[in-house]
C-alpha cells in the first residue's frame, strides 16, 4: 500500500526511463506522473469553450510558472512550437477560434521538447460536425507525483478535478498515476509496454485517441474514476446505481450529473507480481459492463517493429484487473469459437458464459447496418479492427449493458435494451 512519496520512490527505477546522450543532459523520456484526464462533449460551443478557459486558467494559477514551452495550432490551421513567453494564452486561442468547426489544440509543458514533461496541460476540442460521430473533447493535465502526497497540494488538485467535472459537464474522467510521454512519442512505445506489464495501477494511453472511442464505452478505471449519468444508464437507472454499487462494496460520491469513485487515500501502483487491492478489483468488476470490448491500439508507434501496446496487447491491458495472468499474458486464457452458434444475452440479465459479446444489429448514422468488414456478418476474428459494431467483454455474473442511443454529442435519447451475441468464449486452459 502506498501512503507517501517515500513508499513510491523504490519503484521509480521500474517505471521511469532516461535517455543518456554524450555531453548532454539526460532526457526523461517515459514515466508516470499524477495526471487527470477528462472527456466531455460539445467542446465546439461558446459555453464549453469559455468553461475550458476557466479550467485551464485555474490550473495555470498554480502551475504555469513551471512551463517552458508550448505548442499551438492557430486560426489558420498552422501549428508550431513556442517559447512560453510567446505562447498565446488559452483565452487568446478561444477568442481566435470562433467557428463551431474550429478545433482548439493548445499544449503547455515544462522541460525540453523531446522529453516527457513533469508539468503539462493539453486541450483538444471537438469540431461541431463531429457531433454525429460522437467524438469528444479532451482536457488533460499532470504534475509531479510527489505533489499528490502533500496535503495542501492534494486539496488543490482535487479541487481542480472537481472544477473541471462541473464546468465541462464531463462524460468520463480518470485520475491517478498515468503514463506520460514526450509531445511526439514515436520510439518509446516499448517502454510503455514494460511499464504497463509491471504496474497495473499506471493508466496507459490517457490522451486524445480516446475521444474517438468513448462512444463505445470507457477504457478502464483509475484511482479516481468519474462516470456521468448517461454512462450509468448503460447498467441501470441512475436512482438504482448506488444500490448496484453496494453489491461490490463500493460507495461512490453521487454528484449532480454523475458518480465519482475514489479508491484509497492515495493512488496505487498495483505491481503485477502482487495481489490486486480489493477495491480496485471490485470497481473494475462493477464497471466492466461499461468497457469498450473492441478498443484499438493504445500506442502511437505500432509499426516500428518492436513490442508495443498494439491492438492485441491493448485489449489484454484493459482486462488486466479481470483475473491474473491475462496481462502480461501467461498463456492461461484463450478465445475459442462458442460451443453453440446462437447464444444471446439480453440487457439486464447476468452473464453465464465468459466471453466477448457483440451488438450484431447496430445501425450506423444513416440507419443502415453498421460496417463490419466481413462478407458474412456473423464472422468474428480476434483483434479485428474493421468491425465497427459495439462489443463488450463480460464474465460470469456481469450484468449485460444496455445500448445508448444518442442525439449529436452524446445527448441521451434512450438506454435501449438489446440482445448481445456471444461471438467468442474466453476459456481457462492449462499451460
Amino acid at each position: 500500500m502506498i501512503t507517501s512519496y517515500a513508499d513510491l520512490e523504490p519503484y521509480l527505477k521500474d517505471f521511469q526511463w532516461l535517455e543518456h546522450k554524450k555531453d548532454q543532459p539526460s532526457l526523461f523520456i517515459t514515466g508516470a506522473e499524477f495526471q487527470a484526464h477528462f472527456l466531455y462533449f460539445a467542446g465546439h460551443t461558446p459555453e464549453k469553450r469559455q468553461a475550458l478557459v476557466e479550467c485551464v486558467e485555474a490550473f495555470n494559477q498554480h502551475y504555469a510558472e513551471h512551463f517552458t514551452w508550448g505548442a499551438y495550432v492557430n486560426e489558420k490551421g498552422k501549428g508550431r512550437y513556442y517559447d512560453i513567453a510567446e505562447m498565446p494564452s488559452i483565452q487568446e486561442a478561444v477568442t481566435k477560434h470562433t467557428h463551431p468547426d474550429d478545433q482548439i489544440e493548445w499544449y503547455c509543458a515544462s522541460g525540453e521538447r523531446d522529453e516527457a514533461p513533469e508539468y503539462m496541460i493539453n486541450t483538444f476540442t471537438n469540431r461541431g460536425w463531429e457531433g454525429n460521430k460522437f467524438f469528444s473533447s479532451t482536457l488533460t493535465f499532470h504534475v509531479p507525483n510527489e505533489l499528490i502526497f502533500k496535503e495542501e497540494q492534494k486539496q488543490i488538485l482535487m479541487s481542480l478535478i472537481q472544477l473541471c467535472i462541473d464546468k465541462l459537464g464531463v462524460y468520463h474522467a480518470v485520475a491517478g498515476f498515468q503514463g506520460v510521454l514526450p509531445y511526439k512519442p514515436i520510439g518509446v512505445g516499448d517502454y510503455s509496454l514494460a511499464q504497463g506489464e509491471r504496474f497495473w495501477g499506471i493508466y496507459q494511453g490517457a490522451d486524445i485517441k480516446e475521444r474517438r472511442q468513448i462512444q463505445n464505452g470507457i477504457k478502464s478505471i483509475d484511482w479516481l474514476t468519474y462516470i456521468n449519468n448517461t454512462l450509468v444508464q448503460r447498467i441501470c437507472e441512475v436512482k438504482t446505481f448506488p444500490r448496484y454499487c453496494e453489491h461490490f462494496k463500493l460507495e461512490p460520491q453521487q454528484q449532480k450529473e454523475g458518480f465519482l469513485f475514489q479508491l484509497e487515500d492515495y493512488p496505487q501502483l498495483l505491481p503485477s507480481d502482487q495481489p490486486v487491492l480489493e477495491n480496485y478489483y471490485n470497481l473494475n468488476k462493477a464497471l466492466r459492463p461499461l468497457r469498450n470490448g473492441a478498443y484499438l491500439s493504445i500506442s502511437y508507434d505500432t509499426g516500428n517493429n518492436y513490442k508495443v501496446l498494439d491492438v492485441e496487447a491493448s485489449r489484454k491491458w484493459i482486462r488486466r484487473l479481470d483475473t491474473p495472468d491475462i496481462f502480461p499474458d501467461r498463456g492461461h486464457y484463450e478465445e475459442r469459437k462458442p460451443s453453440k452458434k446462437d447464444i444471446y444475452l439480453e440487457s439486464g440479465r447476468p452473464c453465464e458464459v465468459d466471453g466477448i459479446y457483440r451488438y450484431d444489429e447496430q445501425l450506423n448514422l444513416d440507419g443502415q447496418p453498421m460496417y463490419v468488414g466481413y462478407d458474412d456478418r456473423d464472422d468474428y476474428e480476434q483483434n479485428n479492427v474493421n468491425d465497427y459494431r459495439q462489443q463488450v467483454v463480460l464474465l460470469k455474473g456481469d450484468i449485460a449493458p444496455r445500448f445508448l442511443e444518442c442525439y449529436d454529442h452524446m445527448v441521451l435519447k434512450q438506454a435501449k435494451k438489446i440482445k448481445w451475441h456471444l461471438i467468442s468464449e474466453i476459456m481457462r486452459v492449462n499451460s
